[in-house]
């Protein structure tokens, strides 16, 4: 009887030691897969290469299966502050040697080292200004460790990505110019191509921006000045950034309280300026209305007060001459007979210093221009009269004089020398006759030419003024 319970109990024991065996066996391949992604989580490299030779292939390739899908994890446990970097980097250092997983931990490294080192690069910057050097020194070798595990594209363009956020947090006035600045100062000192680059252009972009800012401060206090085309002028030339949407508006908002308060003010003085004494002033004032506000602002009455008849007729003749045409660069106002309504000489300033210089004379007819011709003029006389070159032609000395009575040229005596032979209204005569009109010509020359009376261009708004302000 002991000998059948001694052989049941060793049955019972064999049979215990047999499932225990069996049970180890079928529950070893699962415990060597825990202990894989155990030891990829703990960062342990070794010891995951160890555990995963252990299993079989249909084992590595159920492991394959799932590493995906824990490298998200690992990576969203980092988000999630549950793991540091380090901790992150070294699991998915381990997760890069289990066999075909190393494409999987790349991309994964890549991402985790990119946010990293966009939390990294803006703690420098916002720590620049600090005393705490050690804390610096710390940042500055994670930041070495991170970019070593990055090429230089991926984190090239990390960087500008960086730089182009910080400014436009800077141009909505959420970070300062210092920061801004530090971080550019950064930028340069860890990156060496397109980065270094762009940091050197955001750097000039953030001074020009604190240029137009101050300028804009400028400007809104000087409105009180009444010094409006100033601030119309720098409104209008002024280069803001199409990112700072802000400023844009700023200034276009100061734009039109300038121009408005400015349609006012201006119409108001130039209507006391047309009225007094100062006619140059009030002249310039006008045009310079004309050139901001074109019709805006009525000007009728004012030109009516600043502006003769005569002087609308040649403005008027003016701006529609074709001076390259016509060869012409210069128009000279001269009153030849002095009756207070000057006649126009229009002429190629190249001549000026000639002898002679041939002009084309235009004078007032009514309320419009006529055009007289063109004369070789030798001087310019105040009363009545031209000393001209002969119409019959030129000798070695050769003089008119031709009389203008308001309404038209007519050439009067003449007298030339040509060689030996001398000639008065085209007949020869004595050098002493020719000698004696000749001096009856020149007595009428006034101390004027063409060289030393005041003109101005007709290739830009030179003439428009000259006419204007002529006798002023």
């Amino acid at each position: 009887m002991k000998n059948g319970w001694r052989k049941v109990v060793i049955f019972s024991l064999i049979f215990i030691i047999l499932e225990t065996v069996g049970a180890i066996l079928l529950m070893l391949p699962f415990y060597s897969r825990q202990m894989v992604f155990n030891n990829i989580e703990k960062g342990n490299s070794i010891k995951t290469d160890a555990y995963y030779d252990m299993l079989s292939d249909s084992q590595k390739d159920k492991v394959q299966n799932y590493l995906e899908d824990f490298a998200a994890t690992i990576c969203q446990d980092y988000i999630d502050g549950k793991m540091t970097y380090e901790q992150t980097m070294a699991s998915l250092d381990a997760l890069s040697g289990v066999d075909k997983s190393d494409q999987i931990a790349v991309k994964y490294i890549k991402d985790v080292s990119s946010n990293e080192l966009k939390k990294v690069i803006n703690e420098l910057y916002k720590s620049s200004n600090a005393y705490d050097n050690d804390y610096i020194i710390e940042l500055r070798v994670r930041l070495g460790n991170i970019i070593s595990r990055l090429d230089n594209d991926t984190k090239e363009s990390i960087m500008i990505d960086i730089l182009n956020e910080r400014y436009k947090d800077f141009l909505n006035q959420v970070i300062s110019y210092e920061d801004m600045r530090n971080l550019c100062k950064e930028a340069q000192k860890t990156f060496y191509y397109e980065a270094y680059d762009y940091a050197e252009v955001i750097a000039n972009n953030i001074s020009v921006v604190m240029d137009y800012r101050a300028l804009y401060d400028e400007l809104s206090e000087g409105l009180s000045s009444e010094d409006y085309f100033t601030i119309i002028d720098a409104c209008q030339n002024v280069m803001i950034d199409p990112w700072d949407t802000d400023y844009g508006a700023k200034f276009e908002e100061l734009y039109t309280q300038a121009y408005e308060n400015g349609k006012v003010y201006y119409a108001e003085q130039l209507d006391k300026l047309s009225t007094g004494s100062d006619k140059k002033a009030a002249i310039a004032l006008m045009k310079t209305i004309e050139k901001y506000y074109g019709s805006d602002i009525d000007l009728s009455s004012a030109r009516k007060n600043l502006i003769s008849d005569w002087q609308e007729a040649y403005l008027s003749f003016v701006s529609g001459y074709d001076a390259a045409a016509n060869d012409v660069d210069t128009v000279l106002l001269y009153d030849i007979n002095e009756d207070n309504i000057p006649e126009m000489f229009l002429y190629n300033s190249a001549n000026k210093d000639n002898a002679y210089v041939g002009c084309e004379v235009v004078i007032i007819n009514g309320s419009s221009c006529k055009d007289l011709g063109y004369y070789n003029i030798i001087n310019l006389c105040d009363d009545g009269y031209l000393v001209t070159v002969p119409a019959s032609g030129m000798g070695d000395e050769a003089y008119a004089l031709t009389e203008y009575d308001g309404k038209k040229l007519t050439e009067g005596a003449t007298c030339k020398k040509s060689g030996e032979t001398y000639y008065v209204d085209g007949t020869e005569v004595s050098d002493a006759d020719y000698l004696s009109v000749r001096t009856g010509i020149l007595s009428h020359i006034s101390p004027y030419t063409i060289s030393n009376s005041k003109s101005a261009s007709l290739l830009n708004e030179e003439a428009e003024e000259y006419i204007m302000l002529f006798g002023n």
